[in-house]
């Protein structure tokens, strides 16, 4: 234990002894401070009570350390040599006081600004020099960091979390016990011999490596969900498991999908195995909760991440600490990109922002004034990438392990939510450590199907289950094919609808391979064309070795699963597939040329000696390698796969039911509220104006499943206690009128005018309808001391996250034909009357443009006139790595993915990021490789092209804008 002698120390109220500093004597109060000392010595044994000597550099630094050294002698204490470290070299001591401000929300210098660059981590020699005069406190520090450095050991082994069976029983009896019973209910009363000799052997492997308790624990959890109707499903590796898939851990069949339990563990993996369960959003807080309830006597909390900032948030950072006004700071980060490809150029101050600078969303930035803001942009550059704060893990957490109380094993602290305490090693530091984290996250799809799911029951009168409809059903299968996918999980993204569209999945199978092939890797190695023309019947296919037939038929010749690695080391070499899983982690991780060199001896060996051609060996092996590190796991397709397949199957069969679960667990997915509700409008579904008589808190299903009523909660700042007085009390009886509602709930003044604006007290004012209610709002006065006394915080808007959410770099604007409709956008952020652009397709056919749909119909070639409101821009990697952007617009017929190459975007590119409507010039390309492409070859703002007629905010001229010229119809050439 050590009294520290910082100057910045204060004595704490409360005069807790073990918290009070010498501090008391540098005041002058040295009688308090003996006081403090006679109860650190009852609290600790002889010799591990220290006064801590600091010289922090600033004046009167060493005076301080001289009077704090007297005081130790005159109490007979021993003095220890330290020095505070805040940052590594003293060059950072700006960015350590950017960062102190910022976070204090000052400018600098900051409230604990200290004029020193000395709080730096020094060197032996250095701090010899400091304290050449005191060298018993340089000895004492040099003996007590002797004695923490064996305080705590990497021993190498795993803790498993500690799981309490049944007195007397084992973790291992009851694993095997929970099995038997899980093979029986999923194979039947006499499973197949195959299956009782891999069920035999992962539970010996499981034993051995000593998880049976984390399997258990798994299942204990995954119970605790179902107790509480909680839908949760495994994800991840840990569908190659057998065990898993009998515990009710995870849904795919592990035989028909070639799932191996050597990809998640084996024997010789050192690190240990991941279960990431997938549960309700809503629900997952509270089964987390209760699990580590349950285990709160040996040690329970979440894990930490290491949160660093974006250049965005560099930017952020450095205005707020120059004092820059929240206005200012909110333009200067406005446009700046997250991250930059070539971090090494920006931390080179001003010249490394060249390349931010040049990016078309940065033209006409404020930014570009480097002589004005040359300080913020060099101190942005150095923060980009630094650590900003400790943050909470999503869902992973940690539990003690045999006898071991956690806080034994790694050090908590309070994670910020009472109750729940939070481990200061992230991910990758538990991994190092050898402690097992369960991922317990949540999922809004499994939100949004178990409420369409709950709607269906009620309207069929009987109880069923999302997660499991009629398997190879095939209007699914029809739907997802026309690539008309908003609303599915994983296939709902533009890259996604097109390649429903390019590989035409008919059955699971398909659906595991799309959602695998559509990730960086497979798109980065070009693995998504072959395969496509191989399944359509375009290209044939041939494999290296007849061995390899069985291995790669299901995926037509190409190696697109992790899996297949081991299965191929297998056949060739003679590998065990635990040795294969080795091999593939070799493959997909940096190795030395010379490791590589004797793995691939040792393959082209072990096949040789099987009979295999040493030329083919070497062909399959380099195959293999190029390949491997495009791969995707197959047990984490085909885990999605289900849930991709249920959500479709619940959009072509209860569409309603399906919209409003969506609708009602926002935000969640790829689109906007505004636009899934354009979605549900499209195929048929009526949308019903919101009534304060007839809304539910969310979206509710009318006319027997044929339209959606708007909820309360969608309109803008309406509390949570408002709503629940609002259904409340027209259940006894209807409002009578805006003022007796106003006066009967506890809606305030301003959200009585933003119900009024939505439309949702239109019945209250008879004829005079919208602006009747607007007016009558208008009139009540403010509400009297209900804001002090009963404070409530508005609800989060369900679509507020659409506005905000950082990595799209637009904004999507509102362009309304009426009054009316401008209110109900701005007071719910939807388009309830109709789509906005409705009110302008004869204006825009004067244009020459066409549908989305029609668009979507044009021969390969054909030059054509595109607008919309923008949905979403992307930019994924592609195999040349140079960018390509993926725009969708969205407009009456549906959304319209456009394809803008580098030369494009960085003439028109700027528009992208300031305006919310478009005018696309381009020309439609069919190919294999693309499938439908419009290749955009010139943007313009739809506003300026309508000369105003459509008013969005904060929308300036630009001169990419179009002119009204333009002939009508579609040009061909």
């Amino acid at each position: 234990m050590t009294c520290s002698g910082t100057p910045g120390a204060g004595v704490p109220d409360g005069g807790d002894p073990l918290r009070t500093r010498p501090a008391l004597v540098l005041s002058g109060r040295a009688g308090e401070a003996q006081g403090v000392v006679r109860a650190l010595r009852e609290a600790f044994d002889d010799g591990r009570l220290y006064v801590e000597l600091s010289d922090d550099g600033t004046a009167g630094g060493r005076r301080r350390v001289g009077r704090v050294a007297a005081f130790a002698g005159e109490e007979g204490l021993a003095t220890l040599a330290t020095n505070e470290v805040a940052y590594l070299r003293p060059a950072d001591h700006r960015l350590h006081e950017t960062l102190v401000a910022a976070s204090a929300l000052s400018r600098l210098p900051g409230p604990e600004y200290r004029p020193t660059d000395r709080l730096y981590l020094r060197s032996p020699g250095v701090m010899a020099r400091v304290f050449e005069d005191r060298p018993e406190a340089l000895k004492a520090a040099a003996a007590v960091a002797e004695r923490c450095a064996g305080a705590v050991k990497l021993s190498g082994e795993v803790h498993v979390p500690g799981v309490r069976p049944a007195p007397g029983v084992s973790p291992e009896g009851e694993l095997r016990r929970l099995a038997e019973v899980g093979v029986l209910r999923r194979y039947g009363r006499r499973p197949g011999g195959e299956v009782r000799a891999r069920l035999k052997k992962e539970l010996e492997c499981i034993e051995k490596l000593g998880f049976a308790s984390y399997f258990l624990l798994a299942h204990e959890a995954a119970g605790i969900a179902r107790d509480r109707e909680v839908p949760v499903t495994g994800r991840g590796s840990v569908a190659n498991s057998l065990v898993s898939y009998c515990l009710g851990l995870t849904s795919p069949e592990p035989f028909s999908h070639r799932l191996l339990f050597e990809r998640f563990m084996h024997e010789g993996r050192r690190d240990p195995p991941d279960i990431d369960l997938d549960l309700d959003s809503e629900g997952r807080d509270g089964v987390r909760d209760e699990l580590m309830r349950r285990y709160e006597g040996s040690g329970a909390a979440v894990a930490a991440t290491a949160n660093t900032l974006s250049l965005r948030g560099a930017v952020r950072v450095a205005a707020r600490a120059l004092g820059f006004s929240p206005a200012e700071t909110n333009e200067l980060s406005r446009h700046v990109p997250a991250r930059v490809r070539d971090r090494d150029a920006l931390v080179r101050p001003i010249r490394g922002w060249e390349r931010a600078l040049r990016e078309p969303a940065m033209r006409d930035h404020p930014l570009q004034d480097r002589e004005r803001y040359g300080l913020l942009m060099e101190l942005a550059a150095r923060l980009y990438g630094r650590l900003w704060q400790a943050g909470t893990h999503n869902g992973g957490a940690v539990f003690g392990s045999g006898g071991r109380h956690l806080s034994e094993l790694l050090p908590l602290e309070p994670s910020g939510r009472e109750g729940l305490l939070r481990a200061q090693y992230d991910k990758d530091d538990l991994e190092y450590v050898g402690i097992p984290k369960l991922d317990l996250l949540g999922l809004k799809m499994h939100t949004a199907l178990r409420k369409a799911g709950e709607l269906v029951s009620e309207k069929l009168g009987r109880k069923i289950n999302p997660l499991a409809p009629p398997p190879d059903d095939g209007a699914t299968y029809a739907l997802i094919r026309t690539g008309r996918n908003a609303g599915m999980f994983q296939l709902e993204s533009p890259g996604q609808m097109n390649l429903s569209t390019r590989l035409k999945p008919r059955r699971l199978r398909d659906l595991v391979a799309q959602i695998s092939l559509f990730r960086p890797g497979p798109m980065r190695g070009d693995l998504v064309t072959p395969y496509v023309r191989r399944k359509n019947g375009l290209e044939p296919y041939s494999v290296p070795l007849p061995e390899l037939a069985e291995v790669l038929k299901p995926t037509y010749g190409v190696m697109v699963f992790q899996e297949q690695v081991l299965e191929i080391s297998h056949k060739v070499a003679g590998f065990s597939l635990a040795e294969g899983d080795l091999v593939r982690r070799a493959m997909t991780r940096e190795r030395g040329p010379g490791a590589m060199l004797a793995l691939r001896e040792e393959f082209v060996g072990r096949a040789v000696a099987r009979g295999v051609p040493e030329a083919k060996a070497e062909e399959v092996f380099s195959w293999m390698e190029g390949f491997s590190v495009y791969g995707f796991s197959a047990a984490h397709g085909a885990s999605f796969a289900e849930l991709s397949y249920a959500s479709a199957y619940m959009r072509v069969h209860h569409p309603a039911e399906f919209f409003c679960g969506l609708l009602n667990s926002q935000p969640m997915g790829f689109y906007s509220p505004r636009t899934l509700l354009n979605e549900a409008r499209r195929i048929g579904l009526g949308v019903l104006p919101p009534d304060v008589h007839l809304s539910g808190e969310g979206f509710t299903v009318e006319g027997d499943g044929a339209a959606l009523r708007v909820g309360l909660s969608y309109s803008r700042g309406l509390s949570r206690a408002a709503v629940s007085s609002i259904l409340s009390e027209r259940s006894g009886r209807p409002f009578a009128s805006v003022a007796d509602l106003y006066r009967r709930t506890a809606v305030e003044k301003d959200s009585l005018e933003t119900l009024a604006r939505a439309g949702f007290l239109d019945a209250l004012t008879g004829p005079n309808g919208r602006a009747g209610a607007l007016e009558a709002a208008k009139e009540l006065p403010e509400k009297r001391g209900r804001r002090e006394s009963q404070p409530e915080l508005p609800m989060p808007h369900p679509a507020s996250w659409w506005a905000a959410r950082e990595g799209r770099g637009v904004r999507r604007l509102p362009v309304s034909g009426t009054a009316r409709e401008g209110m109900e956008w701005e007071a719910l952020s939807l388009n309830v009357s109709r789509h906005p652009l409705s009110p302008y397709r004869e204006a825009l056919k004067d244009l020459g443009v066409l549908s989305g749909r029609e668009v979507l119909r044009l021969p390969h070639g054909t030059r054509a006139r595109a607008a919309g409101l923008i949905e979403c821009l992307q930019s994924p990697p592609t195999k040349s790595g140079h960018p390509v952007y993926f725009l969708v617009i969205e407009d009456e017929a549906g959304l319209l993915q456009t394809t803008i190459f580098r030369s494009v975007y960085e003439r028109f590119g700027h528009l992208l990021h300031r305006e919310g409507a478009f005018l696309l010039d381009g020309r439609v390309e069919r190919t294999d490789a693309r499938g439908f492409a419009f290749l955009v070859q010139r943007i313009g703002s739809l506003r300026e092209a309508l000369k105003g007629s459509i008013p969005s905010p904060r929308v300036s001229p630009s001169p990419g804008a179009f002119l009204r010229a333009g002939r009508r119809g579609r040009r061909t050439g």
